[in-house]
């Protein structure tokens, strides 16, 4: 086991008792030699007390060991982390140096004293330490992460999301990283965007990108409202009325949508997802007669397109086209859709199957449904967990924030 092992939120939970590694497990082999039975059993007092949560115990049995083994950087550590557990941030930061001065390669320390640093709010010194625990480590995830915590911090969203970045890549399923790489980029971008404000607060941009930030609020009325007037200082401009037509279809205004996605043509006539959108609200709508000509047009450039053929299979369901429905809706599934649209392709397939009397295949393609339709409802389950923790470390952050 490491001298440490790294847990990546920034809140006051920061490392768990159960990740420090006392007594021999954090001494290296080669001081062995210099910890006496006494030594030894301090520590191994101070990690009894450590894993029962008595971090201020545990600090005096390891003081007491330092001063009968000063030469050992690792039992300083311990009191660092001891200290850490206390939020004695100051005098954590001291005993960490006191550890690097003994042993200036110790593995971990710079991370600690990176973080300590941070809940001082002095982002220079924590960067400076973050950094040489880098140049020792360059490819540790956590590192790089908290590099970019510090950089959130201090404003610097650039650098951040570009920490963040290698960071992923060296753990691309970190939900700590993801989330703190995620948030560098929404800020980088609101950064940019205020930029962009300042420069220019007439631009017709300006309200594409507000409009942009309320339908990621599903705020449609208002996203509505502004790409209505981006529209009208840019009326040529393609991909608006688009954007448009996609916030009436959000909002239950399909006659609206429906007519966003006509001007988009006009200004676009061989706008694939104008046409996807057209034929596909149509067929939604009841209106498949009008709807085939669109899918098939943009199926002719993009054969690889599920969703078209999904929406195909169905308009030709229901113009009573049951064998073309079948092999369209066989192209859907075979040409990698998403999960919901698989799962819809099953369900809709298993019905024009029935109506054909194709009863085992029908079967097949309902059991493949419910399958399906199974592994999405667990898996929604899992992401409304997943959001209730990011919530809940969000308030932790937050209110580490106010009392910091």
């Amino acid at each position: 086991m490491n001298v440490i092992d790294y847990i990546s939120r920034p809140g006051r939970a920061f490392f768990s008792p159960s990740v420090v590694c006392l007594l021999c497990l954090l001494i290296a082999p080669s001081c062995f030699a210099q910890v006496n039975d006494q030594v030894a059993e301090l520590l191994h007092k101070g990690k009894t007390a450590f894993d029962s949560g008595q971090s201020a115990e545990a600090l005096g049995y390891f003081t007491r060991a330092s001063v009968l083994a000063p030469q050992i950087a690792e039992i300083k550590l311990n009191i660092a982390l001891a200290l850490k557990e206390e939020e004695k941030y100051p005098e954590e930061i001291a005993a960490l140096q006191s550890a690097l001065s003994v042993k200036p390669t110790l593995k971990g320390a710079n991370l600690f004293l990176g973080v300590a640093y941070y809940r001082l709010d002095d982002y220079g010194k924590a960067t400076q330490a973050l950094k040489n625990e880098l140049r020792r480590n360059p490819k540790d995830a956590q590192v790089l992460m908290w590099l970019g915590v510090v950089d959130l911090a201090a404003h610097n969203f650039k650098s951040a999301a570009a920490y963040l970045d290698q960071a992923a890549e060296l753990a691309p399923k970190d939900a700590d990283i993801l989330y703190h790489r995620g948030r560098a980029h929404l800020l980088l971008s609101q950064d940019s965007y205020q930029k962009m404000y300042q420069s220019d607060p007439g631009s017709w941009r300006v309200h594409e990108v507000l409009a942009q930030a309320y339908s990621t609020a599903d705020r449609q009325t208002e996203a509505i409202s502004e790409y209505k007037e981006a529209i009208r200082l840019a009326p040529e401009e393609t991909g608006l009325h688009l954007e448009l037509g996609d916030q009436y279809y959000a909002a239950s205004k399909p006659d609206s949508a429906e007519a966003e996605y006509l001007a988009e043509l006009k200004l676009d006539p061989y706008s694939d997802a104008a046409m996807y959108k057209l034929g596909s609200l149509r067929v939604d709508r009841g209106n498949a007669s009008e709807a085939i000509p669109l899918l098939e047009s943009v199926l002719a450039r993009k054969p690889e397109f599920s969703e078209a053929y999904y929406y195909l299979g169905r308009a030709q369901d229901a113009m009573g086209e049951d064998e073309k429905a079948v092999a369209s809706l066989n192209l859907a599934i075979t040409t990698k859709p998403s999960a919901d649209t698989l799962q819809q392709t099953y369900y809709q397939l298993s019905r024009v199957y029935r109506k054909l009397h194709r009863v085992d295949q029908a079967k097949v393609a309902l059991s493949k449904f419910e399958e399906l339709k199974t592994k999405s409802d667990a898996t929604q389950q899992q992401k409304l967990q997943d959001r209730m923790k990011r919530q809940e470390r969000r308030s932790e952050e937050e209110a580490d924030g106010i009392s910091r």
